[in-house]
């Protein structure tokens, strides 16, 4: 309701920042014309509006986002952070290859996605983590090649790092540079 309230609100401004003239003087029809030092200002209350919680332009600036995968199988060591090397998109460069961790830019809510294969008759389980807490696990499976997905919701500070890390006893990882099997992915949702 709030938000259906916002949006009325934001047409409202809109037709009031307009101004017609006339474009055909004998039959009294008019155009609308929106003037351009109001556009700016309505653009950005409406991202407010959107839940943003900023104008288009500051969440842009922020905006952080990234896919990586990884190109060979591993057998991971106790507690080793993957390091997925095949970096697909690292808007703001917040993710790092050669450590396999995420360091969130600003604070807000992060969306965070894995997935892991197993080679044949292998077993591996993977942990999720934020900073030094442990939150979400995949375990595909211990038959033939085994794949696991996970997804995570998860509130940032600013610095907080997040990464996949090897847990318990399984510890093959399976991908190739050709199909990337196994991959891990993230973004500010806002």
């Amino acid at each position: 309701m709030r938000i259906m309230k916002a949006v009325c609100f934001v047409v409202v401004v809109m037709v009031m920042s307009c101004y017609g003239y006339k474009t055909n003087s004998h039959k009294g029809s008019y155009t609308l014309k929106l003037e351009n030092a109001n556009y700016g200002e309505i653009r950005s209350m409406f991202m407010k509006i959107k839940g943003t919680g900023q104008g288009m332009e500051e969440h842009q600036e922020n905006f952080s986002a990234f896919a990586a995968s990884l190109t060979d199988p591993k057998t991971l060591g106790a507690g080793q952070i993957v390091k997925f090397n095949k970096v697909w998109t690292n808007i703001n460069n917040d993710y790092h290859p050669s450590t396999g961790v995420y360091t969130a830019p600003i604070t807000g809510v992060y969306q965070f996605a894995c997935s892991v294969m197993t080679p044949y008759s292998k077993t591996l389980r993977v942990f999720l983590w934020k900073n030094n807490t442990e939150t979400v696990a995949i375990y595909p499976g211990d038959s033939g090649h085994n794949m696991g997905t996970l997804n995570m919701i998860l509130e940032l500070k600013k610095g907080d790092k997040v990464y996949i890390k090897q847990g318990r006893g399984e510890k093959h990882i399976y991908s190739q540079s050709s199909s990337n099997f196994s991959m891990f992915s993230g973004y500010l949702i806002r």
